[in-house]
């Protein structure tokens, strides 16, 4: 306990002690871990508490009155000092100031690693259907079915179909099986563009008088739209060409068959330019 003079005012000794306990609380930063305590009362005054726990550092500035018998008390202002903060991957803390973490380097934050993305899905199932425009004959109905394998879990995929091409009135059927390699740019996304490249044999049956059996190649890109993971629609377009290999077409053709018979292989132009479109619905496993 100390007695100072009635004449030293309230105010004064209240900002003198706040004063010095700024003083120590400075002091105890540079000094590390140390344990202050005390008090400064006045008898009939002020009085000013104190003090830092080690654990944790906190400051409070209090006191009370008395004048005419009536006391007042004042309130307790308490400011903390927090040395952790929470972390956002999970229920871990980091210090504020890098330091040693669990025998780690200084100044490195452990992170938890992200979790595995699920695989791709391999293999696939599918349906289409579009049309093929053949020596500018456009009036053409294509179906068929699909099988797919996604090869490395990439966005490489090994494609296999056999399919029907029916022009109008049926006055040419052409029935092929072929394959193609794709590949899907950004295959993890909802929209993937994709490119190919692929061929096959089919043959033709013109009018039911003779037929053709021709090997094809062909280009092209397209577009997948996942509307989940195992079910993908596709939309592309194919541009190729197709050489006749072995018919047994007639010598003379009437005129309307002309326009749309495949080449016979007995002349200079064995080979025929041809386009199709189709739309794909595939069920991925």
């Amino acid at each position: 306990m100390m007695r100072l003079p009635r004449r030293v005012s309230s105010s004064a000794l209240v900002l003198g002690s706040v004063f010095g306990l700024a003083m120590l609380q400075g002091g105890t930063a540079e000094a590390g871990h140390r344990h202050f305590s005390g008090s400064v009362r006045v008898r009939g005054g002020v009085s000013v508490r104190f003090a830092r726990p080690v654990f944790r550092p906190r400051v409070w500035v209090g006191g009370s009155w008395w004048s005419h018998r009536y006391y007042y008390p004042r309130p307790y202002y308490y400011y903390y000092y927090p040395e952790y903060v929470p972390s956002y991957y999970g229920n871990t803390y980091y210090p504020v100031d890098p330091g040693v973490q669990q025998g780690g380097a200084p100044g490195v934050v452990a992170v938890a690693p992200p979790p595995p993305r699920p695989a791709l899905p391999v293999f696939g199932i599918g349906v289409f259907a579009g049309g093929t425009n053949v020596n500018d004959q456009e009036d053409s109905t294509d179906l068929g079915a699909m099988l797919r394998l996604r090869l490395g879990g990439g966005g490489l995929i090994a494609e296999g179909e056999i399919a029907k091409t029916t022009f109008k009135d049926d006055v040419r059927v052409d029935r092929r099986i072929g394959g193609s390699l794709l590949y899907e740019f950004g295959a993890r996304n909802t929209f993937a563009p994709y490119i190919l490249a692929g061929g096959g044999v089919q043959q033709a049956d013109v009018n039911g008088s003779f037929t053709t059996t021709q090997d094809f190649g062909e280009i092209g890109v397209g577009l997948r739209l996942a509307l989940s993971r195992n079910l993908h629609l596709t939309l592309d377009v194919r541009a190729g060409r197709r050489k006749t290999i072995d018919s047994d077409q007639p010598v003379a053709l009437d005129t309307a068959l002309r326009s749309i018979a495949p080449p016979s292989g007995r002349g200079p132009d064995d080979t025929e330019d041809y386009t199709r479109g189709r739309l794909a619905a595939v069920l991925n496993f």
